[in-house]
């Protein structure tokens, strides 16, 4: 259970991104309450970097495995039609990374001569992300994929220029001010013929063995 003042950082944050004060950013005129909302937004993930990865990623993880099989499907599915005896270097982007907590599965399913590109809004995710590459990569089964992934900080709905070949996304879709227009800003620095794989949850998600609403649930 979240401690009691990170739990008010986490109401808060889902409070600023929910639909209702979303639609109402959308009607005020001035680019500076956007620039407020997104500013809350970072500090607020920022705040609860720690606690989201402790709590909140175990939580999301059989969602989190679902995605990344569908991902490794697609994948295998491609490289069929490639030619054994050439490597193809595929660029990953993936986008609300928070904690990082995909970018080595994500290596690990393109192999060591891609690159995988993490972003977050908030400084204290991509902090959390890169100690989190420098900790796995130093077993001897990941080292190789070390200087193929790095975390930035970003907005997912300005990515950045591609083309990226694979274009990954879990739990990040839904947080932002326009999906639609995100998804659509995706595809404008997708290579023509990638993957892009993501995950959300619905404004109404169905029920769920184990979980009344959603993995955010509690």
């Amino acid at each position: 259970m979240l401690p009691a003042s990170q739990m008010r950082h986490l109401q808060l944050l889902f409070a600023v991104s929910s639909r209702a004060v979303v639609t109402k950013i959308r009607l005020m005129s001035h680019k500076s309450d956007v620039s407020s909302r997104t500013n809350i937004l970072a500090k607020s993930w920022s705040t609860i970097s720690t606690e989201y990865e402790k709590v909140l990623v175990p939580r999301f993880a059989p969602w989190t495995h679902n995605t990344l099989d569908a991902l490794r499907v697609a994948v295998n599915k491609d490289m069929k039609c490639v030619p054994d005896d050439i490597i193809t270097p595929s660029r990953a982007l993936v986008l609300c990374c928070g904690p990082g907590q995909e970018l080595l599965p994500i290596a690990r399913i393109l192999g060591p001569t891609s690159t995988v590109l993490g972003i977050d809004l908030a400084p204290g995710m991509v902090d959390s992300a890169r100690e989190r590459i420098e900790t796995e990569c130093k077993d001897d089964d990941n080292i190789i994929y070390k200087e193929c992934i790095t975390a930035e900080v970003g907005d997912a709905m300005d990515p950045p220029p591609g083309p990226h070949h694979v274009i990954f996304s879990a739990f990040g879709l839904q947080q932002l001010p326009s999906p639609i227009q995100a998804i659509e800003s995706w595809f404008n620095v997708m290579e023509p013929g990638g993957i892009c794989v993501f995950i959300y949850w619905p404004p109404s998600p169905p029920k769920i063995p184990g979980e009344e609403d959603s993995p955010f649930h509690f």
